[in-house]
């Protein structure tokens, strides 16, 4: 049986799904003050590349909203 594992553009390395907290709600499509505080990411596990894709953000299991499209960046 063969896996398939999700690799990194950038340098073919496997990537790790990962979910943190940042309280950075106002980022999601949902808005601020929507609660979705907990980004959903894809992250390189190779050292030298150690790209993050965040796919966007969980506000419970299940419950998910996308991130701005044009969100301003400072």
């Amino acid at each position: 049986m063969k896996t398939n594992i999700l690799k990194c553009p950038s340098c073919d390395s496997p990537l790790k799904l990962r979910i943190g907290y940042t309280g950075a709600d106002w980022e999601t499509e949902a808005g601020e003050g929507s609660g979705y505080n907990y980004p959903i990411m894809l992250t390189c596990n190779n050292d030298k590349c150690a790209r993050v894709y965040t796919l966007g953000h969980l506000k419970g299991y299940g419950v998910f909203s996308q991130i701005k499209e044009n969100k301003p960046y400072l």
